[in-house]
């Protein structure tokens, strides 16, 4: 399954995009809610600065049956001052990735269920 929405670069947009992602990962994929809520946060604050006003961000979720892949494009192009989102992605995504150019600036994580580590004692 895969859900899109496209917001304008105002900083209600941030919580507008965390909230819709939390929404699709509750009914999706209840395990990975809040870690989608926070890094939708993280993409979205990131694009923000990049975009200008009158252009827009575009957001994906793709599902499956055991990830959610969180996806933000934005017109901006090519950003060096990504240090505190990367860092907040780093600590709950089990892969990410950005690329821009001229045309854009995309970026993506894909989360999983964290499994707990398990101890045979027997």
């Amino acid at each position: 399954m895969m859900y899109r929405q496209s917001l304008p670069p105002i900083p209600d947009s941030i919580e507008s995009a965390a909230v819709w992602a939390r929404g699709i990962a509750q009914a999706e994929r209840p395990d990975l809610a809040s870690d989608a809520e926070r890094v939708t946060r993280a993409l979205m604050s990131a694009a923000i600065r990049r975009t200008k006003r009158g252009e827009l961000i575009y957001t994906r979720i793709d599902v499956a049956h055991d990830s959610l892949r969180i996806e933000v494009h934005d017109p901006g192009g090519c950003d060096h001052a990504g240090g505190f989102e990367t860092a907040e992605l780093s600590s709950v995504t089990t892969s990410f990735g950005a690329s821009g150019d001229h045309s854009g600036h995309r970026t993506w994580v894909i989360l999983r269920e964290r499994r707990e580590a398990r101890h045979d004692l027997g």
